[in-house]
């Protein structure tokens, strides 16, 4: 069984696409899969937006780190 990952589930919903745009499902599968598709969807945007927190949290914390930096050494040149 694959993991399920976000490369997991955006493969999954290229496939279910791929079926959904094909117009050869019977009614109750093409419903079944639009409802799946929506789910992955949800859960793979809810991970990028996650993701994106996180590299703007690490960046934040980078910049302030580099003005502390900065004027450390201000600091220094002025003394």
């Amino acid at each position: 069984m694959a993991k399920d990952t976000f490369e997991s589930r955006l493969e999954r919903l290229k496939d279910v696409v791929e079926k959904l745009e094909s117009g050869d499902l019977p009614l109750e599968d093409g419903v079944a899969l639009y409802k799946e598709g929506l789910e992955l969807v949800k859960s793979c945007g809810k991970q990028l937006e996650n993701a994106r927190h996180e590299v703007k949290i690490v960046s934040d914390g980078l910049v302030k780190e580099f003005d502390a930096l900065d004027a450390l050494a201000d600091e220094s040149e002025s003394a």
